[in-house]
């Protein structure tokens, strides 16, 4: 049996090769000879709209293999979920934060703060969830789109630096650190955890410092005193 699965027909009356499309499904039209390809974001079910991203049109059939090297075209487009013409299912993958960069673009174009930041933190449920099943990879991802829908969310800025310390990816976690400074200056969490970065990675020197501005801030934190006290002493 072949791997690709016809959705929708517009001749068969067959429930069997038949069902909605899911969010994370890539699946392709023929149209006039070429093969245009899609993969389904999300399905805003009360407008009855698909919102897509698009891949650059093929001469073939698209196979699994070349999914993820596929050329993006459109990164969005808001389509009737009964625009598609005999579509044929490809495969599923998990909609990730670099698939949504434009779907949240239209989201802040077209809609209210309070209903794309609303977004956002249904993003960031998810992804604290995930951390506290220690799937930091998972975190990360949704830390990262609820990061991209609202670059202001700097507690999704930290936690998702936490996930990278978690991994051992110090230098990243200091990058995201510095970044959620950006948006919450003066945060004693912030500079406190650059220190910690810096002390995992053996450069007292720099720790010394983060830890000292954390002290400022925060000069009676038993735990900014404790490490302050044993970088010190290295």
């Amino acid at each position: 049996m072949s791997i690709l699965k016809k959705l929708f027909s517009n001749t068969s009356k067959s429930s069997e090769n038949k069902r909605d499309l899911l969010e994370g499904d890539i699946f392709y039209c023929k149209i006039n000879g070429k093969y245009f390809v899609y993969k389904l974001l999300v399905h805003e079910t009360n407008n009855n709209c698909y919102h897509v991203l698009t891949y650059a049109p093929l001469n073939k059939t698209p196979s699994i293999t070349e999914i993820d090297s596929l050329k993006v075209f459109n990164y969005h487009a808001p389509i009737d979920q009964n625009g598609f013409e005999n579509p044929i299912f490809i495969t599923n993958k998990p909609v990730k934060s670099s698939d949504l960069i434009g779907y949240h673009e239209y989201l802040k174009q077209t809609q209210s703060p309070e209903f794309y930041i609303s977004i956002a933190n249904n993003y960031y449920k998810t992804a604290y969830e995930l951390t506290n099943e220690k799937k930091h990879l998972e975190a990360i991802d949704e830390y990262s789109k609820a990061i991209d829908l609202f670059p202001q969310f700097f507690e999704a800025i930290d936690n998702r630096a936490f996930c990278k310390m978690d991994l051992g990816l110090f230098k990243e976690a200091i990058v995201d650190f510095e970044f959620s400074l950006k948006q919450n200056p003066n945060s004693m969490l912030a500079e406190f955890s650059i220190g910690e970065c810096y002390l995992k990675m053996n450069d007292f020197e720099k720790a010394k410092k983060k830890f000292e501005i954390a002290h400022k801030i925060s000069p009676n934190n038993q735990t900014v005193n404790l490490f302050l006290d044993k970088v010190n002493h290295l």
